[in-house]
C-alpha cells in the first residue's frame, strides 16, 4: 500500500480542534445515503471541521489541501480517498484551487443491515477500527483510482435524480465502490488486527433495530440492553468500540436528523417535529438540534 506522509500537528494548529461542529446532512432510515459535492475557487473556503454519527466516504477530484484528523495532517491530492466512521473530528483545508470533491455520508446500519455474514459489517470495520490517518486517508493506484472516480460519479448523479428505485441503486453503488477498495487493499497491503476484527454484531444489529424502531419513544439504557440480549456495561463498550460513540448520541444523531427531514420535506413546524422524533421538551429539542445542525430549527425550516 502506498505511505502518506502524515505527520503530528502542534499546539498551535490543534486549535481547529475548538470550531468542530456536528455535521448537517439529513440521514434518515428511509434515506440512509447523503452525497454532497462540491467545488470549491479561491477565496472560498471549506465547511467547518467537523464530526457526526455516520460513516463518511470521500474522493479528491481537483486541487490539493492539508486533511487533519484528531492530532494528525497530511497533503491530500486529487484522488485521494477519505474514510471515517462515527465521532472522529477532522477537517480538510484548501491549498490549491479549485478544490473539487464528492463526499458520501451513509448511516452504519446501511452495512450492518446487510446481515453478520456478509461483507457489510467488514467494511464497517475497515471505516472504524483505525485510528490512524495513514488509514483513513488512501492513495489507490490510477487504474483503480479512474474506476472510483466513474463510481463516485455515477452515485452522484444517481443521488441527484429521483429515478425509479433511487435508494436501491445507491446502496448498490456504494457498497460496489468500497468492495473494489478493500479487495485491493486486502491484496497489498495490511489489515485490521484480530482483535479489531472480532466483534459480536449480533448485539449492535439488535441495538440500532431498536433505536430505529422505537426512536419516538422514551428510550432507557436497561431497555435497549434488554433488546440486545447484553449487559448495559457491555452495551456501552460494544457502540464505544465499533461505532466510537454512545447509544445515547446516536440516538440524539438519529432524531435529529429525522426531525431536520421532517422540517425541510413536509414543512412541519417546529412542535411538531420535536414530538415526532421522541423529544418531550421544546427547549430541550432546541439545543441539541443547535448543537447538531449549527442553526436553530426554526432557521433550518426556512432554509
Amino acid at each position: 500500500m502506498i505511505s502518506l506522509k502524515c505527520q503530528s500537528t502542534n499546539a498551535e494548529e490543534l486549535s481547529w480542534l475548538s470550531r468542530v461542529k456536528e455535521s448537517r446532512q439529513p440521514l434518515s432510515e428511509s434515506s440512509p445515503i447523503w452525497v454532497r459535492y462540491g467545488t470549491l475557487l479561491p477565496g472560498a473556503s471549506l465547511p467547518h471541521p467537523e464530526r457526526h454519527p455516520y460513516c463518511e466516504f470521500r474522493i479528491q477530484l481537483e486541487g490539493r489541501g492539508i486533511l487533519f484528523v484528531e492530532r494528525e495532517k497530511a497533503e491530500s491530492v486529487p484522488g485521494d480517498l477519505f474514510l471515517i466512521g462515527s465521532g472522529i473530528p477532522h477537517w480538510s483545508q484548501a491549498t490549491k484551487y479549485p478544490y473539487e470533491f464528492i463526499t458520501i455520508y451513509f448511516l452504519p446500519s446501511v452495512m450492518i443491515e446487510m446481515g453478520p455474514q456478509s461483507a457489510g459489517p467488514a467494511i464497517l470495520r475497515r471505516l472504524t477500527a483505525f485510528r490512524s490517518l495513514n488509514d483513513h486517508l488512501v492513495r489507490p493506484p490510477p487504474a483503480l483510482r479512474r474506476k472510483l472516480t466513474e463510481r463516485f460519479h455515477e452515485i452522484e448523479a444517481e443521488f441527484g435524480n429521483n429515478w425509479f428505485g433511487r435508494e436501491i441503486r445507491l446502496r448498490t453503488l456504494l457498497v460496489e465502490q468500497l468492495v473494489q477498495l478493500l479487495r485491493w487493499e486486502e491484496r497489498i497491503g495490511p489489515r485490521p488486527s484480530q482483535a479489531a476484527l472480532d466483534v459480536d454484531w449480533q448485539p449492535l444489529t439488535k441495538s440500532l433495530r431498536y433505536l430505529h424502531e422505537n426512536y419516538r419513544e422514551p428510550i432507557y439504557a436497561q431497555n435497549l440492553a434488554r433488546a440486545a440480549g447484553v449487559s448495559e456495561s457491555r452495551l456501552k463498550i460494544l457502540f464505544h468500540n465499533v461505532l466510537r460513540i454512545s447509544w445515547v448520541k446516536y440516538l440524539q444523531g438519529y432524531r435529529i436528523h429525522r426531525a431536520a427531514a421532517l422540517l425541510s420535506e413536509s414543512r412541519s413546524s417546529v412542535a411538531e417535529a420535536a414530538f415526532a422524533v421522541g423529544f418531550e421538551s421544546i427547549s430541550h429539542f432546541n439545543v441539541i438540534f443547535r448543537d447538531f445542525m449549527g442553526v436553530p430549527p426554526s432557521e433550518y425550516g426556512k432554509q
